[in-house]
Parts: structure tokens; C-alpha cells; sequence
């Protein structure tokens, strides 16, 4: 089962979307050939370096849907990466509470509050944001790269 599958029941078709063989999105639809939305996915922080300090930093794994019309999120999941550390220490970022809170919200909504929306979990500000901004920024791809395609 892939993974906007188990995000969303009614996606029935995934279509990638790449540019030079990078992955932009994937379009999803329903059983009836319908656009649904956007699938997007992330890896939190993208890239580690290779110091000891950030060897035991927690990562995240980002799988989300937009609609197609407001680009607003309709389904989000984040996980923790299987490349993370044993113990994270930050996993209430995982939790359904944390993701529900993008339901719904443009690209503009997505911030951290007061600027914005989101609530950071306690002690967790630091991956509440990279999430965060994470998740804007593949937004922000989406609506470039669809608004150039559509004309």
C-alpha cells in the first residue's frame, strides 16, 4: 500500500511528477480519474552533517496531500525516519495532535504562532520548526510548479 494511500482511502492512482529525474509531487486521484490533490513528501532535517553533534538528532519523515484547487492540506503524516536515532527526543511531533493541526491551512497559515498557526510542541521547538518549514516549502513548490504548468 503506498503511502498516500493510507493517508487518504480514496486515492486510486499516483501519478510522479519529476523535473531531471528529481520528484516535484505526485499527483493522486480517485477511482473515477479525478484529481484529488497533491502528494508531497519530506525528509526532516533533509540533510545531516557529518558531525558528532548531530548523529543523535531527531528526524522526521513528512507524507502529505493538498487539495487541488486552494492547495490547503487534507492529509498529513509525520513519522519518525528510519535513519533517526533509537531513542528521539522529540517524538510528540509524531503524535496525530501535532499533524492535525495543518488540516485545512494554506501555505501563508503554515508558521509557527503567534505568526502563524501552529503550535510548537514544548521542548520541541527546534523540530516544530524544521516540520514546519519543511512543509511550507514543499507547498511552495507545488503551487509554483502548478501554476506554471497550468498556464
Amino acid at each position: 500500500m503506498h503511502r498516500f494511500t493510507r493517508l487518504l482511502p480514496e486515492v486510486s492512482r499516483i501519478k510522479r511528477v519529476a523535473i531531471d529525474e528529481e520528484t516535484i509531487y505526485w499527483e493522486v486521484y480517485n477511482s473515477s480519474g479525478s484529481l484529488i490533490g497533491y502528494g508531497f513528501v519530506a525528509d526532516v532535517p533533509e540533510i545531516i552533517a557529518d558531525m558528532e553533534e548531530t548523529e543523535e538528532m531527531d528526524r522526521y519523515q513528512i507524507s502529505g496531500i493538498l487539495d487541488s484547487e486552494e492547495y490547503k492540506v487534507i492529509a498529513l503524516d509525520v513519522s519518525l525516519h528510519p535513519a533517526g536515532p533509537e531513542e528521539p527526543w522529540a517524538e510528540n511531533i509524531t503524535r496525530p495532535e501535532f499533524g492535525k493541526q495543518y488540516i485545512g491551512l494554506t501555505v501563508e497559515e503554515i508558521r509557527l504562532s503567534p505568526e502563524g498557526k501552529i503550535d510548537a510542541i514544548t521542548e520541541a521547538t527546534l523540530s516544530s520548526t524544521w516540520v514546519t518549514d519543511a512543509i511550507r516549502e514543499r507547498i511552495r513548490e507545488i503551487v509554483t510548479y502548478t501554476a506554471a504548468t497550468r498556464g
